[in-house]
């Protein structure tokens, strides 16, 4: 009998309909606590359905605080599922990205980690690429890359492809600070689906077809396989 049958229901039931305007407030200290208190109770629920969801092997969910480094402008705020219990900023991640203007469903690297120079070798020397190319077929997927930008746009979409993941690497190298693969929803046309339900629904479907990637990402990329 299917495990489905006996899963809790959900307890994440959408991001705040009139929560967004959080990330236009001037002031930073103002702007990170709105941010906080407005997102931050829901992205927790969502993180315990997505980690009971997608199972073992283990998955630890991250909020972050949005106070580092010093100086720093919150411009979005995360959900972050990865096996690391501690640091996992420095390695793949499951990632529900919540901006002013979409919200990203993806497999993301910042790219200034220490080990996604060793993630970029093996996708341009030992066929992890090519099955990231495979995956995003299949599932509609996009590499993106974003660029550092001022606030309150803080990250800018510098590249897009449904299969150039060369192209995606180049364009760190260019300028890029974030790499994704994944899906983006787009506001306010995409409003009625990231505050309700369905957006948990949507994130568990995405996660579930990354994570075999994810596995081998992690695997690769720490030595494992």
């Amino acid at each position: 009998m299917s495990s489905w049958l006996f899963r809790p229901a959900a307890r994440f039931q959408g991001l705040p309909a009139d929560g967004f305007g959080a990330f236009e407030i001037r002031d930073r200290d103002e702007r990170r606590r709105a941010i906080v208190e407005t997102f931050h109770p829901g992205l927790k629920l969502l993180g315990e359905d997505l980690v009971e969801t997608l199972g073992p092997p283990p998955l630890h969910a991250h909020l972050p605080r949005l106070d580092w480094p010093k100086g720093y402008q919150p411009f979005c705020t995360w959900l972050a599922l990865s096996r690391q219990a501690h640091g996992y900023q420095g390695h793949a991640q499951l990632n529900v990205g919540v901006h002013r203007d979409h919200v990203g469903l993806r497999l993301g690297w910042d790219a200034s980690a220490d080990s996604f120079g060793r993630f970029e070798f093996l996708c341009r020397h030992a066929h992890l690429g090519e099955a990231m190319a495979v995956l995003a077929e299949a599932e509609r997927f996009a590499f993106r890359v974003y660029a550092a930008a001022p606030w309150p746009e803080g990250s800018r979409l510098v590249f897009t492809s449904p299969s150039d993941w060369r192209g995606a690497f180049d364009e760190v190298r260019r300028r890029g600070v974030w790499f994704e693969l994944g899906f983006r929803l787009e506001l306010p046309e995409a409003l009625p689906q990231v505050t309700s339900p369905e957006l948990g629904a949507e994130a568990a479907r995405v996660f579930a077809a990354l994570r075999p990637l994810h596995e081998r990402i992690a695997g690769a990329v720490e030595g494992r396989e």
